[in-house]
């Protein structure tokens, strides 16, 4: 299961290659989007956890009919609150597309519609792992890499489509995924199962929300930053900014696997065990983050020199160099937070929620300092933009390691 997500994760990292095919201009608005879909998909950030422990705890006939019922009624809500959100932004159109310097409207109503499935499959994935359907998980994660991967390819490199043609490839990719999920998952969702079924909604909520809040802060903090640098930075610059904070990204998305391996061994140990768990997962995150980090800006000092001697390379030293020149504040910048997520997902674990209001706010206060910075009289540079991220990561770091002495308690 890590190799298939590791697998997925590599394919969805090198749909990026493809930003070659695109302009400046295309490719930051590509980004931004990529972005604002992680920041639609926070409602159901929690969902898989959830699915995946109740499907696992289902055992008798009832319980697996409430798990029915319970999976169909939250579905509908997802696309309840799918089409509330559709209707808002639409209704917000004009305002929107000039935000974000969006010129063809197509590449907005792409991502609404992808908001769907991005909402939707958390919850079948979680069905799967919870039936430690292993198999069918990995093949529904890596067709989603893959399908993304080849439809990108071939409509940003052969066809010429740009940002919309991107959008396009995520559309089909989770689609492929969700279908594959659903149908691999279907004896535990269907009607007849339902129908002598119950749903409690306070049991759902009491378990859904903390972990919708406590990751969603976090996801806020991996993804805002992108959408501010479209409205600040001229339309060309956010394209650079966009790649740069790719590499970034990629940093926490890397780091990811260790503390998702983490999460069942906290929530099942002993509390002699779970702060050596704990510190063991933070160190060894901590170890492999500086080492990811230093390889990331040597090599962003170094390419600009190599690439004046590679005919390929050097007919886009201008764009290589702004690239590499933001590289090492991203990593750097983002390292707090991948920390963070370790610290976060144990208390999660623990169902520690007290101190997720703590974060909350850290993460409102990073982004009343983005709509500031949106509306400086003299827009701020890259790197402005960048260190700010780096300080609120920081402190959310400091919180987040304060709060784990609940741990203690």
């Amino acid at each position: 299961m890590l190799s298939a997500t590791m697998i997925s994760g590599l394919l969805m990292f090198a749909v990026h290659f493809f930003g070659g095919w695109m302009t400046r201009n295309e490719y930051g608005l590509f980004v931004t989007l990529l972005q604002a879909l992680n920041l639609i998909m926070i409602p159901a950030l929690g969902l898989q956890t959830v699915f995946a422990q109740q499907t696992a705890t289902a055992n008798t006939s009832i319980e697996q009919s409430n798990l029915s019922i319970s999976i169909r009624k939250i579905l509908l809500s997802c696309i309840i609150i799918w089409v509330l959100s559709v209707i808002i932004l639409i209704i917000f159109r004009a305002s929107i597309l000039s935000i974000f310097k969006i010129n063809n409207s197509l590449a907005f109503y792409l991502t609404l519609v992808i908001g769907l499935p991005q909402l939707c499959l958390p919850v079948l994935l979680g069905i799967l792992q919870g039936q430690q359907n292993f198999q069918w998980l990995g093949g529904a994660s890596i067709t989603n890499g893959l399908i993304r991967f080849i439809i990108i390819g071939i409509m940003v490199a052969v066809l010429g489509a740009q940002s919309t043609g991107a959008l396009f490839g995520v559309l089909v990719g989770l689609t492929a995924s969700c279908t594959i999920a659903a149908w691999h998952s279907r004896n535990i969702w269907e009607k007849r199962k339902a129908k002598n079924g119950s749903f409690n909604p306070n049991h759902w909520l009491r378990r859904i929300i903390p972990l919708t809040f406590g990751l969603g802060a976090s996801q806020f903090m991996l993804s805002a930053d992108m959408l501010a640098a479209r409205n600040i930075l001229q339309e060309g610059d956010s394209g650079p900014y966009g790649a740069a904070g790719m590499i970034g990204r990629g940093l926490v998305i890397f780091t990811a696997p260790l503390a998702a391996v983490m999460f069942p061994k906290i929530a099942n140990s002993k509390e002699s065990f779970k702060f050596s768990i704990l510190k063991y997962t933070a160190s060894r995150t901590t170890v492999l983050s500086i080492l990811v980090c230093t390889m990331c800006s040597l090599t962003a000092w170094l390419l600009p020199l190599i690439s004046e001697h590679m005919t390929v390379l050097s007919q886009r030293q201008k764009i290589i160099t702004e690239i590499t020149t933001l590289i090492p504040y991203f990593t750097w910048s983002m390292l707090p937070l991948a920390l963070a997520n370790v610290y976060i997902t144990a208390l999660l674990a623990r169902e520690k929620y007290k101190g997720i209001p703590l974060l909350i706010i850290i993460a409102s206060s990073y982004a009343l300092a983005l709509i500031l910075l949106s509306n400086k009289p003299t827009p701020p540079n890259n790197e402005t933009i960048i260190l700010i991220l780096g300080f609120f990561n920081l402190v959310y770091l400091a919180a987040a390691r304060y709060l784990t002495k609940q741990l203690d308690d």
